[in-house]
């Protein structure tokens, strides 16, 4: 690799570094920015394993995956952006939808049709209770938490090692305890890490609620309807 290829390897880890650790320790206090990322993000994931279980192509390998992937990535962002109940269902969902992938990942079983219908279920039913049991914000830390942990560990892995970064993306859980045991345990530390920092400083810090959606509809002059 020339010099040049090197400085922008370095350049761009570091970027991912930095991002990865204000993701894991700040995630809540910048949801309005964390919602949509999070959002296209999912829906990139779910349409592109969609398309991946359902023909069995690669994980964005082809056309119909990409126009999937990023059409669904679109719209989750947009909705993650003008309703608050979605983009925090979504986060919900996400939680379900990742843990059931990153299973069967681990024990070496394929995405297929039928895992991947488990994990859409699986989501669904996290983002139900999510809203139901209204635990929003404890459910957007310990995922943000995740994330940004999984975003440190995972650019450290690229660096460091041969990691392909598309079978990084799609079987993220199984590809660092591929790695060995210290890179899964510094997964699992620096997302305790980032748990432990966001419970405590925002520990009388709400996110005010919101409904775009309704303020750019509202006529001018008229009342706006009350936030969801």
């Amino acid at each position: 690799m020339s010099s040049d290829g090197t400085l922008a390897t370095v350049v761009a880890g570091s970027m991912l570094l930095l991002l990865g650790g204000m993701v894991a320790l700040f995630g809540y206090r910048l949801l309005w920015i964390v919602l949509p990322i999070w959002g296209f993000f999912f829906g990139l994931a779910i349409g592109g394993q969609g398309v991946q279980a359902l023909f069995g192509d690669g994980f964005l390998s082809t056309a119909l995956s990409w126009v999937c992937a990023f059409g669904l990535g679109v719209l989750f962002a947009l909705l993650s952006y003008l309703f608050w109940f979605i983009a925090v269902a979504l986060v919900g969902g996400y939680v379900g939808y990742a843990l059931v992938v990153g299973f069967f990942g681990l024990i070496g079983v394929e995405l297929g049709v039928l895992v991947w219908l488990l994990a859409v279920a699986a989501g669904a039913v996290t983002a139900f209770l999510t809203l139901r049991f209204n635990v929003q914000k404890y459910v957007v830390i310990v995922a943000t938490s995740i994330l940004g942990a999984s975003a440190i560990v995972g650019t450290l892995l690229m660096l460091l090692n041969p990691v392909d970064p598309a079978t990084f993306a799609d079987h993220p859980v199984k590809v660092v305890f591929d790695q060995g045991w210290g890179w899964a345990l510094m997964l699992v530390i620096v997302a305790a890490i980032g748990m432990a920092f966001q419970f405590a400083s925002t520990r009388y810090h709400e996110i005010e609620e919101y409904n775009r959606w309704a303020e750019y509809t509202t006529a001018p002059g008229g009342s706006a309807p009350p936030p969801v």
